[in-house]
């Protein structure tokens, strides 16, 4: 495990060009910003104005980041190295978790749906239902794209979810239980790096934790 900024209340992680990159919520308080992944120390941060609720986000590419607002209804375009936003869409649901696939983004709401959107103009051409063994999963937050697979946080629990994208039939889960620290809030970020380990924080959390993931 590494440090974790417990005044971050932790919306969405990414792992990108040798960083740990993070996204924290709260009205006043929201941020993007960019982390040692070795030691979870703040390297460079944006604030949003004091109206805008962040969420998840992910990369389009090296240099062009797409965030969620909450209600908002509101995504921004952001240059992770000079941390400015470069544009913005209209997001027509609530904004909760979004990965990328390389080539169309998908995008929770708190549903059981996810929604995939054009990157072009955010448009949504389909849909799918999350189900696990016919059950509808809902409270899905954050959002990562690994392997094929959707990974998402179950909020609520100490889930994550492996979803397939095809047919929205969770395949797997696995639970944190047992390793969530007793300080902090709900799990809430999930990173995967190419050598199979997942780094998992959450809101207000002292730590990341690494695990083995495949």
């Amino acid at each position: 495990m590494i440090p974790h900024d417990p005044g971050a209340f932790t919306q969405g992680l990414e792992i990108r060009c040798g960083y740990l990159w993070e996204s924290t919520g709260i009205y006043g308080q929201s941020s993007f910003r960019r982390t040692n992944i070795g030691t979870g120390e703040v390297l460079d941060l944006l604030l949003l104005p004091d109206s805008f609720f962040a969420e998840g986000f992910t990369f389009l590419n090296d240099s062009t980041v797409c965030l969620l607002t909450w209600r908002e209804n509101t995504a921004f375009l952001l240059n992770p190295w000079t941390m400015e936003i470069k544009d913005e869409f209209y997001l027509n649901t609530e904004g909760w978790g979004i990965c990328y696939t390389g080539e169309h983004l998908i995008q929770s709401d708190g549903t059981a749906i996810l929604r995939f959107r054009d990157p072009d103009d955010f448009s949504v051409f389909d849909s799918v239902s999350v189900t696990l063994n016919g059950q509808p999963q809902f409270f899905l937050n954050e959002l990562e794209y690994a392997d094929g697979q959707i990974l998402a946080n179950q909020w609520r629990t100490s889930r994550i979810l492996f979803i397939n994208p095809d047919n929205g039939n969770v395949e797997r889960f696995i639970n944190l239980n047992s390793v969530v620290p007793q300080s902090g809030g709900v799990l809430n970020g999930i990173a995967a790096n190419a050598d199979g380990a997942l780094f998992c924080t959450g809101k207000n959390w002292p730590v990341t934790l690494i695990i083995n993931y495949i």
